[in-house]
């Protein structure tokens, strides 16, 4: 027997209201989020955005070392010459302890005379400790407007074409400024807390390396500019900056689960198209998707995992590095779990909580890197009261340059270091990554292998 239509409609509206009463009820929780939210501020941190702006707090203009850098970075001019042609890590420079070809080294020479004002502002700038942008995260990451992020980046490179181009013309101390200054611009981020702004500190911190990398390969610094860069790169591990930028994520989490779950599902609504009869009917099925995972309480279950995760990833940023690769396993483990039918119902877990696990392994990345290059420091400050030959072990700092021989965050071992003999210079490295000592094997940069090679600071000379 063929049953009406309008009934047939209508007994679906029953089951589903039924089914839809049973998930509510058995998905009811009262009280988590209120509980949650009583612990984050019992820890004095933010739960609201504005909050969060209240706690990254405020810096005077005229003590705000980021308002004169984007003064600077707004009055520089790119000279048009294609010996200096740039690219996302700068010039095409040489090889590592070669020299420049002299039409390189007039390019640098001329773009830099060009900009002395500004380069002089950049370096006055950095005299103030702290840098706050001009932008308010009341309204949350897509008010924010983060267009200073690429900026301060452009400023990094552009000190660190001052520290190449001065060895390279063999002006040590002005490298050595220019070393500094490029650290500089990394370290007026680290209050930032958004996990973006981490990135480019730390990505400013790895070109900083790399040019350090490039000047000790060309010339010898005086002690006083090494002592200063080796304080500096012990400063720029910023072992705080991690946790405040996962604990700005968490406030931006808590802000899109606040909202309404159709503005968090309108990302599926297509425009309505001419063959539409409506302009309304085409979201109507993401609506209903929206509706579900709001009143089932799937919402409620995706924003307890992500929060969750978030929580375990500010508590681990917080700890010793050394302890982040167990970290990061174990995080990567419970990921997993969204790819399960289950996991599958968490979208924004699914959409976010993956990009925040690759930030671990970035951590480990530059804190090992920023550790080799503190050592590369002493090691360079004993070559010069050794009549620069090279010394034998990293033990040979201790106590004179180093406290300890700095701690491989990937193994809780000291760092390691061999000479390269025959050809001149030394490697300081970390095991990387891949957990194996590779003897100081350096990366290939665009050779996509996951193994063979260490974390590395080379000095070819």
């Amino acid at each position: 027997m063929k049953l009406p239509r309008a009934k047939v409609w209508l007994a679906a509206a029953a089951v589903s209201a039924v089914l839809l009463v049973v998930l509510v009820v058995c998905n009811r929780r009262t009280g988590s989020m209120t509980q949650r939210l009583d612990r984050y501020r019992a820890a004095g941190q933010p739960t609201t955005m504005a909050e969060l702006d209240a706690w990254y707090g405020s810096v005077p203009d005229a003590d705000n070392a980021q308002v004169a850098l984007l003064e600077a970075d707004a009055a520089w001019r790119r000279i048009n010459d294609p010996n200096l042609v740039t690219g996302p890590n700068g010039p095409r420079f040489p090889a590592r302890g070669e020299a420049w070809a002299p039409v390189l080294r007039e390019a640098a020479r001329v773009e830099l005379a060009s900009n002395a004002v500004p380069l002089a502002k950049i370096h006055a700038a950095l005299q103030h400790p702290r840098g706050r942008y001009a932008g308010s995260l009341k309204a949350g990451i897509a008010g924010a407007y983060l267009t200073h992020l690429s900026a301060l980046k452009q400023v990094g490179r552009n000190v660190g074409l001052e520290a190449r181009w001065a060895a390279e013309v063999g002006d040590p101390e002005r490298a050595a400024d220019g070393l500094l200054a490029e650290l500089g611009v990394a370290r007026r981020l680290e209050d930032e807390p958004v996990v973006i702004s981490y990135l480019v500190r730390i990505a400013v911190n790895a070109v900083a390396i790399e040019s350090a990398e490039r000047v000790l390969s060309r010339t010898a610094l005086p002690e006083p500019s090494l002592r200063r860069l080796q304080e500096a790169f012990v400063a720029a591990e910023a072992p705080d900056s991690l946790a405040r930028a996962f604990i700005g994520e968490r406030c931006f989490a808590l802000d899109e689960l606040g909202q309404p779950a159709a503005q968090m599902f309108s990302a599926f609504a297509a425009p309505a198209g001419p063959g539409t009869p409506s302009g309304n009917s085409l979201p109507l099925v993401p609506l209903m998707l929206a509706q579900f995972y709001e009143l089932s309480g799937l919402k409620r279950q995706d924003g307890d995992f992500y929060l969750d995760r978030l929580d375990e990833l500010a508590e681990a940023a917080g700890g010793p590095r050394s302890a982040l690769p167990v970290k990061q396993q174990r995080l990567a483990v419970q990921l997993a779990s969204l790819s399960t039918w289950r996991g599958r119902l968490r979208p924004l877990s699914r959409m976010s909580l993956p990009s925040l696990h690759t930030v671990l392994l970035k951590e480990l990345r530059s804190v090992a890197t920023l550790r080799c290059a503190q050592t590369v420091m002493a090691v360079e400050r004993w070559r010069l009261a050794h009549g620069r030959t090279l010394l034998t072990s990293l033990n040979e700092l201790v106590p004179q340059y180093l406290g300890a021989v700095p701690e491989d965050p990937m193994d809780g071992k000291p760092l390691k270091y061999r000479t390269l003999a025959p050809a001149p210079g030394y490697v300081v490295y970390s095991i990387g990554e891949d957990g194996t000592d590779d003897g100081g094997t350096e990366r290939v940069p665009g050779s996509g292998k996951t193994t063979g090679w260490d974390y590395t600071f080379t000095v070819n000379r």
